[in-house]
Formats: C-alpha cells, structure tokens, sequence
C-alpha cells in the first residue's frame, strides 16, 4: 500500500486529539459565559430589591456583563476552530479511502456535462460513483470542479507537460496545504458560479466627477444649522431637518441606477472573501515551480491577486451596511453614503474588472493541479510518464486506479503503431487493460503522475468502442450503436492526428462470419503510421485472418487454471493468442449447462 497512508493515519490520530481539545475548551466557555451572564443578571435583580444599593450593584452588574461579552467573542472563535477541525477530519478521512478504495466516503457532486457523444468519458468512467473524478477531485468551488472535469475529459492540449509535472510533484509534497485549501473552500461556500461576478467586473462604466464632487461637499450643508445652533437661533433645527431631506432627496434621484449593482456586492460579499482567502492561502506557500508562480502573478501589475479581492470585500462591506433600510436612511441623510458607495464600486470595477475573469480562471487550473497531485499521493505506486510525439505505449507495473488497492494487479505492455489483439476468457482482465492503458494516458496528457512504476507513452487522441447501449429514442440497436461509435473512430484515423482507440469485444452483436470480416475491416482501415490500438476478441477466427492479412499486428491473452473450487485467474499478460473458453463453466456454475 501506499506509504502516505501512514502519514494520514497520524493525521487523523492528532486531528482527532485537536477536536477533543475543542470540544472540552467549548464546554468551558460555555459554563464560564453562563456563570457571567448570570452573575450579571443577579445584580440587576438584586439592584431593584436593594433601594440603597442600586447604583452601584448596577454598576457592579458591568464588569460581569463585560467579562460575558468577552467568552461569547472567545467562544465564537472556539467553535469556528472546532468547525474547521471537523471539516479538516473529513477531508483527511476522504483521502484513507481514497488509498484503501472505498468509494461509498467519495461523494463528488459531478458537472453537469454531456458525454454521451465523448470519445472515451463513458467507457473510461469518467464520471459516476466509482471512477476517475469522484477518486481524484478535492476541489470544493464551482470553478474548480467544472475545471478539472473538462480537464479529465481532455478539453485542454498542453504543451508544457513538464512544467505541469513539476507542478503537481511539488503540490504532492504540501499535503496540509492542500486539505486546508480544501476546507477553506468549503468554509466560503465556494461551490456557486461565479458567474454573477465575472458579468459584475465586465463593466466599463465610470463613476461621474460632478457626484464625485456632490457627496464630498454636500455635507457642508450641515455647517449651517451648526452654525445657527453655535449662534443660539431657534431655526438651526428646522434648517437641520431641511439639509437632511434634501440629501435624502438628491440620494433617492441619483443613485436609484445603481441599486441593481448594489443588491449584486451585497450577494456577492461572500464569495468574493473566499477568493480573498484562497488566493492569500496559496500565495503564503511560497511555491518553487514556475507554472505556480505563474499562475499567481498578476499581469503587468505590482501587488497580489488576494489584494484586488481584498478591495472589492471592503467596497462589498460598505455597502452590505446599508442594507438595513433604516440605517440606510439615517446615513444617506447626513451625507451621500450611496453616491460614496457606487464611486468606491465603480472606481474598483473599472481599475480591476478586467484581471478578475483571469484571476478566476488562474485559481481554477491551480485547484486542477491540485485534483491531479492526488493521483501521485493516493496511488499505491506512481510515476511521472515520459510524453513523446511518438506513436507508442510503453508501460511498466500499470495498474487500474479504480481497482481495489489490495487486489489490483499490474501488468505491462510495449506498443507501437498496428494493433494489440487482446484474447483470453470471460473476467480474465482484458477489458481492464485496456482501459487501464486509456486512463493511464488521459492522465498523462494532463502532467499527472500515473499508477504505474514507469510509462512512457506518444500524445495520441483516445477513442473507445467499450459499453455500446441501444437506444429506443434513436431507434438505434446494440449492433448500430457500435456501427457509429467504430465508424467515427475510423473517421478520426483519416486525420493526420496521433490516435489511440481501445475497442472491446468487437461487433459481439452480429453473427460470427459477419464479425469476423467487419473486425478484419476495422483493422486494416486503422493500420496506419500515426495510430495505435487494442482490440479484445473471443473470435479466434479473426487472429487467424489478421495473421494472413496485416503485419502490424501484435498478440497478447490472458490466461486461468481451474480446479474443485472454480477459476482462478492471475489477471497476468501473456504473449500470444489464447484458445481457451469459460463459458461453459460459467454456465455450469449457475446452473444453466
């Protein structure tokens, strides 16, 4: 197993120590504000039963009021320490069964994206309650986790692969910082689009220099009744009521353009500290790699991203104060708070708007990088792969990380442009393999590490043939299905583009002769210089064809022994093509034969 399992095992172990520390630190708190409030409480009753002794057991009852307030401030602070603490316990608990394959603590809430028309999403278990996203997501915002799904889906061609390897190796060193990344995230509630602030910050407006003027010298007005009252005239405060409505007035035609805006900052407040605080989170680790740095540096600009969050927190502060239509009221009244609002709002927007649509996309490819630093921490043994222009695989002790850590078993295998015939009997491991080989390369492509000991492999386009389904919607059955799915893979094989295609049990929904000639087919329209693929058959038919036929095919099977208690299988690769058959057996086995 993987030897980060003991440091996570510690972990648990002293997270658990810190949130019994906590807990009982809580309960003290708790006793001593309920021993002050009632201490308080008892000296004002006592006040009013004491005629002689009110004034000052009145004032005595402040010193326990005081000490009161102070424990509710302390434990305030005591219960978001313990809240943290939980939530740290989790996450760390998430990562135990990531290692040990447990995916029933692995409850990803997966994006919302189409993949029935993707060229490997559902044959490779993309997504679903057991597959590659729920295993290694920890991003907890809505941008991270959209981000890392297209990721994993391979919307991005990356060229600096090795810049991104080194990336990912240097995360996987900050195993603390990355759960306290992923609880802050949580925290924060980071999980809603962000998409109300990118179209927030896309404004250009301006904030106009005569209101500017207006809410700096309109308070001036409020010299005059000081003034009156300063001379002992009774009017000061009739006139002090005028300057009141007459703020009121040019506040209530003058800013009603902006309420929309204000409502906006007042809802966005909280998202916008989150991304305050992730960006001040990561920017305190002091990262080594240049694609890390990269993505924290603000374009042609001194000063941190978390600053121009900061600003805008503070400008959602101040107007969030105004939300109570009172208080609103009484301080519009005295000067131009609104008017000060949408200058402070507006100045910010068009100072900064246009970095925070690259800031959210620089902070979402830093928690993707995160996503794929977990593959290296969680595999039982991992590597960075070696990514060539070459048309070819390379693997060494690969193994399929979906599989039960204890019972997976690795194999290895060395391809090149032609194709792999994989044979053998039903649940011997053919279908795996190859998958594992796509999976292997998808995260490869990314700058992941990969499960393995040693990979290197071409940067080839991944197509499948793996679950054909039918559809009555369609009118299409099982067999055209497949017909669609092989036809577009050989349709990408006329590109001049490197291609990958796994195809598993080939055209199982036809007769035998027919199957035989369209698999023979298939391969000859794929045996191309810049394609490679594997192909799982029962039809030895179709190894005896391909032989005569085409030369750039390669053979390898899987293999079994029997005896009183059933099959066993080594789930090993072997040379070679495979004649045998369990089917029989299987049948016998439930009572079908």
């Amino acid at each position: 197993m993987n030897s980060d399992i003991e440091y996570f095992n510690n972990r648990a172990e002293m997270l658990s120590g810190k949130i019994a520390q906590a807990e009982d630190k809580n309960r003290r708190l708790s006793t001593l504000r309920l021993v002050f409030f009632s201490l308080a409480v008892i000296c004002v009753i006592v006040s009013f039963v004491k005629s002689g002794l009110r004034l000052p057991l009145l004032v005595a009852a402040v010193v326990p009021f005081a000490i009161f307030i102070y424990f509710c401030y302390k434990h305030e602070k005591s219960k978001a320490v313990y809240e943290h603490l939980l939530i740290l316990k989790e996450i760390n608990d998430r990562y135990i069964a990531r290692i040990e394959g447990d995916f029933s603590k692995l409850k990803n809430v997966a994006p919302e994206i189409d993949i029935r028309e993707h060229d490997y999403a559902f044959d490779l278990d993309i997504f679903g309650d057991v597959s590659l996203y729920n295993l290694y997501n920890i991003s907890q915002s809505y941008l991270g986790r959209n981000a890392f799904a297209k990721e994993l889906l391979g919307f991005n061609l990356h060229e600096n692969i090795s810049q991104r390897q080194k990336a990912c190796e240097e995360l996987m060193q900050k195993k603390e910082f990355l759960q306290e990344f992923e609880a802050l995230s949580i925290e924060k509630n980071m999980d809603k689009s962000p998409s109300i602030l990118a179209n927030f910050c896309s404004s250009e407006e301006s904030f106009s220099p005569k209101l500017r003027l207006l809410y700096k010298y309109i308070p001036l007005l409020w010299l005059v009744p000081l003034l009156l009252l300063f001379m002992g005239s009774r009017i000061w405060g009739a006139i002090a009521v005028g300057v009141a409505l007459i703020n009121l007035l040019i506040s209530f035609f003058l800013t009603g353009k902006y309420k929309s805006r204000f409502n906006f900052a007042s809802s966005l407040k909280r998202q916008v500290e989150g991304f305050a605080s992730l960006y001040e989170l990561v920017e305190r680790q002091e990262l080594k790699t240049d694609l890390l740095n990269e993505l924290l540096k603000r374009e042609g600009e001194e000063g941190k991203a978390s600053d121009v969050f900061a600003q805008l927190s503070s400008v959602c502060t101040l107007i969030s104060v105004r939300s109570q239509p009172l208080f609103a009221l009484i301080i519009n009244a005295f000067f131009q708070y609104d008017l000060f609002c949408a200058d402070k709002l507006l100045s910010w927007a068009r100072e900064h708007g246009k970095e925070i649509e690259d800031y959210l996309e620089k902070i979402s490819q830093i928690e993707v990088l995160m996503c794929l630093s977990v593959v290296g921490i969680v595999s039982r043994e991992s590597t960075f792969p070696e990514v060539t222009s070459d048309v070819s695989f390379e693997g060494k002790d690969i193994t399929h990380p979906l599989l039960n850590p204890s019972k997976a078993v690795s194999n290895s295998i060395t391809l090149s442009n032609g194709t792999a015939l994989i044979t053998g009997s039903n649940m011997s491991g053919k279908t795996t393999l190859i998958r594992t080989i796509g999976i292997v390369c998808i995260l490869a492509y990314t700058g992941a590490p990969v499960p393995a000991s040693y990979v290197k492999t071409g940067k080839m386009r991944v197509m499948t043939s793996m679950r054909i389904m039918d559809s009555i919607e369609e009118q299409m059955s099982t067999f055209r299905a497949e017909l669609v799915r092989i036809a577009k893979i050989v349709e990408a094989g006329k590109e001049d583009r490197p291609l990958l295609f796994l195809i598993d049990e080939i055209f199982r929904g036809t007769n035998s002769a027919d199957r035989t000639e369209g698999a023979l087919k298939v391969i000859q329209n794929l045996s191309k210089a810049h394609i490679m693929g594997l192909m799982t058959t029962h039809d030895y038919a179709l190894c005896d064809k391909v032989t005569e036929t085409v030369k750039t095919v390669v053979y390898y099977h899987f293999s079994e022994k029997y005896n009183d208690e059933g099959i066993l299988f080594d789930y090993k690769l072997h040379n070679g093509v495979s004649h045998e058959s369990n089917a029989k057996f299987l049948m016998r086995l439930v009572g079908i034969y």
